[in-house]
């Protein structure tokens, strides 16, 4: 009866209802967004880009031809290796396939040749593993079209990767500085927003939240220094320290102004809506799994989501290659907005009047 008496009173407090709340909520928002996000994706090659270019101005086309009709991604034929190297290195491409000058020639002739693929590192898992999979499965389809009988097969596939990276630790790092932060400062606004609570009825609503802001824009500066020194001191990072610096601070001040926004839009349920987007950026990232080969509900939504531009851009500081501007700008939106919305939110919120209690006639 006594320890029924306890669970009882267990239950009677808010923290713990809280607490069985996200229990509940945590694994089951995750299984159905990420079950309903990945369904299918294999299905979805045929949203995946190859550029090929054709250097065999002789016999080629047959082969070019001939690739732009069973791979089974979108194919772009692209002018020159420079320009189709180029897209891959911007992300625009997952794969570029270049037939070289005389290949048939020395197919047929000498019996060796070579038809290159080139794969970016900085592309998901899976569309690395799908892209050098097909690149032998139509190596050895092209044999049989260039010279049928012919053994050993005559054209070999050549893989180059693009952007690559030795160490794993520094594999990890895109992760690291594009998720971590959002994780970090959702924590640290559960933390601000009980001590809000603590100090509201001695301190206006206004001089909480610019004090808070104060705050936050401190860690917004200094937490990301200390993460760019600590990556240029111990690992590879082809972007600049001032490139990392000052991208993480957008990383940094996007994921603090929608994790902030959660608590003024739902205060104390703010956890469970930030906790709600982790599923969603994950998915989105493009580190696992190309969003391209999303369900159509979630593939565009990592545009709007700082972890997505984080890990994106990320990429592009540790494996170099692309450019930082997109995602900086899109940080920079996604801040000015969620901080604008904020604004708003506490503006339109009627303060309780105080109450002054009545003293009673002697």
């Amino acid at each position: 009866m006594e320890l029924k008496s306890t669970v009882r009173s267990l239950l009677q407090l808010v923290p713990t209802r809280v607490g069985l709340v996200f229990a509940i909520f945590v694994p089951m928002i995750f299984t159905i967004i990420w079950m309903t996000g990945y369904s299918g994706a294999a299905e979805r090659l045929d949203r995946l880009h190859i550029g090929l270019v054709n250097e065999d101005v002789q016999k080629g086309a047959a082969m070019a031809e001939y690739v732009a009709q069973h791979a089974p991604f979108q194919t772009e034929i692209e002018p020159s290796r420079q320009d189709a190297l180029a897209k891959l290195n911007e992300g625009k491409t997952d794969m570029v396939i270049v037939i070289p000058a005389d290949a048939s020639a020395e197919a047929q002739e000498r019996g060796s040749a070579k038809l290159t693929y080139y794969v970016n590192e900085r592309n998901s898992e899976l569309v690395k593993s799908v892209m050098e999979g097909m690149a032998g499965k139509l190596t050895a389809q092209l044999n049989t079209v260039v010279v049928p009988d012919a053994k050993p097969l005559p054209i070999q596939a050549e893989m180059v990767k693009m952007n690559g990276v030795s160490d794993f630790s520094t594999s990890m790092l895109p992760m690291i500085l594009g998720f971590l932060p959002y994780i970090a400062v959702m924590t640290m606004n559960i933390q601000f927003n009980l001590a809000s609570q603590i100090l509201k009825r001695q301190h206006g609503r206004w001089r909480l939240f610019f004090a808070r802001q104060l705050l936050l824009a401190a860690v917004t500066v200094v937490v990301p220094f200390v993460l760019a020194v600590i990556c240029k001191l111990f690992l590879t990072v082809q972007g600049s320290f001032w490139q990392v610096w000052g991208f993480e601070m957008l990383v940094f001040a996007a994921c603090i102004a929608v994790t902030q926004l959660a608590f003024v839009l739902f205060g104390n349920a703010g956890p469970l809506f930030n906790i709600f987007l982790i599923p969603i950026q994950l998915m989105t990232a493009g580190n696992i799994i190309s969003a391209s080969m999303l369900s159509p509900l979630y593939r565009h939504l990592g545009a709007f989501l700082p972890v997505p531009n984080g890990v994106q851009g990320a990429m592009n500081l540790v494996y170099g290659g692309g450019s930082l501007t997109d995602y900086a700008v899109s940080l920079g939106l996604i801040t000015l907005a969620a901080w604008g919305l904020s604004v708003l939110r506490i503006a339109l919120i009627k303060e309780a009047p105080a109450v002054v209690p009545v003293q009673s006639a002697a």
